[in-house]
């Protein structure tokens, strides 16, 4: 036998267990986040269940609302990922406050190796600790360099025996984000607590009610900073609170989050921060004294601006864009323009050419309140994204990688579409366009005569992976329109955007052929939304169990008899489904029909368009508590 004979018949009779050591491992780091894949990929044969877990580092777990439950599924995981260095927990609802403390602490028993811990508590979960179980609950995490909680509320109570038990349990954390919903923060009492934590490099924190005296007392006191990001600064800064970012030298990242617009005395204060500085605002009425002091003293080092919501009571090009031309440092630029006066204002997106490190661009124009109408109508602001427009901006910002742009039906053309494939870096795509006439909408997105060819042209996107189109005509209330997004077959197998992995369609129409089209040419689709599209149906469903990879699911189709919720036990394969929310008319009128969620038994999110009396008079009491059993770790929204 010859030497190749003899290396060909070696490699034949190789097996999945004579892979090295190190590929095993490199294949665990890939296999997935869930503790069900890692397990899965552990059974293929002895050398695997060896070699997976070692190559784990990052794993996403839902808490069980039962002690037993999760006490067992703790040491599961202990066994199971050896190597585990990052871990992130999602809370529901479901589990009760008062056990929450107790939950980290079994976390910790057996996962104290860990270095990262991301805590998401879903919405309307309110943290509670007691005087005790703040430490007690990190104690065990004797490696821990980072912590994130996200999400949810806590009382000031909670948020001071929080702090005080990393305080005790985890002198040596790094990194610390708390990011709470709405309405509550750390405030001055907390600040002096998390000055406590004397290794803290990077630190994220929304704030209530934090005066410049504690924001002053934070800077003072953690010198070592090198990020700091502070949301929901409800006062503003003046020059004397402004510098004391000084105190931090290594400061490389700053990020303020405010209601209202620096003055000049703050914004040259802040030119004396070390590093890179970010800004967001809710609205900016001081448009023109805020762009010229951040060109005049932060020019080089403000990379990302959010300026909320903008009024243009005259020319956009000398009020806004000319001045943000100038801040050639930007690489995010955030903004939401809106204006009522009598004559129509021009914004030409091709002044923002110079910003040649912009990596991020989002632009909506609101809809705004004329008085002498009475009524709320589409802005008087034309943003004319023609060819020329686009061609200019893709030539001078070649890094843009997200593009969001929600205008008029008016302020597009389909020649203005087609140039911007020369963004060669553009990964995702958010194009919203409202009109009053259906001729204006057509030139936009194609309208009811979209061809194959035009289709076929989206394949130029090859890194695309978020798409949104909104067909939905201004001034009309939500409704199909008689337009065919996906019209044609033979254009849509030619679509092929194989990494795209969000789609948003609303206001069209999708009939069961071209349903089972989409989900055949997105195969890598993650997040499907699907809102006031005719044609859907039963039987058309089924398509999208082939959606295997599908995280998020929404369907909003009232007033469509074709369809209802028995159709959701067809989607019994999407066991990666974690979102789903669903809207039919026999859901709203008669309530949940249990078996038609029987299956997904790992929702964090189940949202219906029913009631709590709804839902009570279709399953009762023992139906709903067999339905939350199925569910452990969903968090259930319902309308009221």
């Amino acid at each position: 036998m010859s030497d190749s004979s003899a290396a060909s018949g070696g490699l034949s009779d190789a097996g999945w267990g004579d892979l090295p050591a190190d590929l095993l491992q490199c294949i665990g780091g890939m296999i997935g986040p869930t503790p069900s894949n890692v397990n899965s990929a552990s059974l293929v044969c002895k050398a695997w269940k060896q070699g997976i877990p070692a190559g784990v580092q990052t794993l996403e777990l839902d808490v069980h609302p039962s002690e037993a439950a999760w006490a067992a599924k703790c040491q599961q995981l202990a066994a199971l990922t050896p190597s585990l260095s990052s871990c992130k927990a999602y809370v529901s609802t479901a589990v009760p406050k008062l056990e929450f403390g107790g939950k980290i602490e079994q976390l910790a028993r057996q996962l104290k190796h860990i270095e990262h811990l991301n805590l998401q508590l879903s919405e309307g979960f309110e943290l509670w600790l007691d005087s005790s179980s703040g430490h007690e609950c990190f104690a065990g995490f004797s490696r821990l360099r980072s912590l994130t909680l996200s999400g949810g509320s806590f009382t000031q109570a909670a948020a001071q025996r929080l702090l005080q038990g990393l305080v005790m349990a985890i002198p040596q954390l790094e990194e610390l984000h708390v990011l709470p919903e709405a309405c509550c923060g750390l405030g001055d009492d907390e600040v002096t607590l998390l000055s406590q934590l004397q290794r803290l490099n990077v630190l994220e924190f929304r704030a209530y009610h934090l005066t410049a005296g504690g924001l002053t007392r934070l800077t003072g006191q953690l010198p070592q900073l090198a990020s700091l990001s502070c949301h929901g600064l409800d006062t503003c800064l003046d020059a004397a609170t402004a510098s004391c970012f000084a105190a931090c030298p290594s400061l490389r990242e700053l990020h303020l989050g405010m209601d209202y617009e620096l003055p000049e005395s703050a914004m040259q204060q802040l030119r004396d921060v070390a590093g890179d500085v970010s800004m967001r605002f809710r609205w900016t009425d001081k448009l023109t004294g805020l762009l010229r002091t951040a060109r005049f003293y932060l020019h080089a080092r403000l990379v990302r601006l959010d300026l909320g919501c903008v009024r243009l009571a005259h020319d956009p090009s000398t009020l806004l864009m000319e001045p943000l031309a100038s801040l050639t440092a930007l690489s995010d630029l955030r903004m939401s323009v809106y204006s009522n006066g009598d004559s129509t204002l021009t914004l030409q997106l091709s002044e923002l050419c110079a910003l040649s490190n912009l990596q991020v661009l989002h632009l909506t124009k609101q809809h705004a309140y004329f008085p002498e109408q009475r009524r709320m109508a589409e802005s008087s602001i034309a943003v004319p994204l023609s060819a020329e427009a686009a061609a200019r901006l893709a030539a001078g910002c070649r890094k843009l990688r997200a593009l969001r742009l929600c205008l008029g039906g008016s302020d597009v053309t389909a020649e203005g579409l087609a140039e911007l494939r020369q963004f060669s870096s553009l990964r995702s795509v958010v194009l919203a366009a409202s009109c009053r006439k259906l001729r204006a909408l057509r030139l936009c997105l194609g309208g009811s005569d979209v061809t194959a060819e035009g289709l076929a042209e989206l394949r130029q996107f090859s890194s695309l992976r978020s798409l949104s189109v909104n067909a939905e005509p201004f001034g009309s209330p939500p409704q199909p329109v008689a337009l065919d997004l996906l019209q044609l077959p033979r254009g849509l197998t030619q679509l092929e955007l194989r990494n795209l992995a969000s789609l948003k369609l609303e206001s069209c129409r999708l009939r069961s052929r071209q349903l089972e089209a989409l989900a055949l040419a997105l195969p890598s689709l993650q997040q499907l939304k699907l809102c006031h599209v005719s044609g859907l149906c039963d039987e058309g469903v089924e398509a999208l169990s082939r959606l295997t990879g599908l995280v998020e699911l929404s369907v909003v189709a009232p007033h469509n008899k074709g369809l209802t919720q028995s159709s959701l036990a067809l989607l019994a394969p999407l066991r990666s489904l974690r979102y789903l929310t669903w809207q039919s008319d026999d859901l709203t009128a008669l309530g949940p029909v249990a078996a038609a969620y029987q299956h997904f038994t790992s929702l964090r999110r189940l949202k219906l368009s029913c009631t709590h009396a709804t839902l009570q008079h279709a399953c009762g009491s023992k139906g709903q508590e067999e339905l939350r059993q199925r569910m452990p770790y969903c968090n259930l929204n319902l309308i009221c």
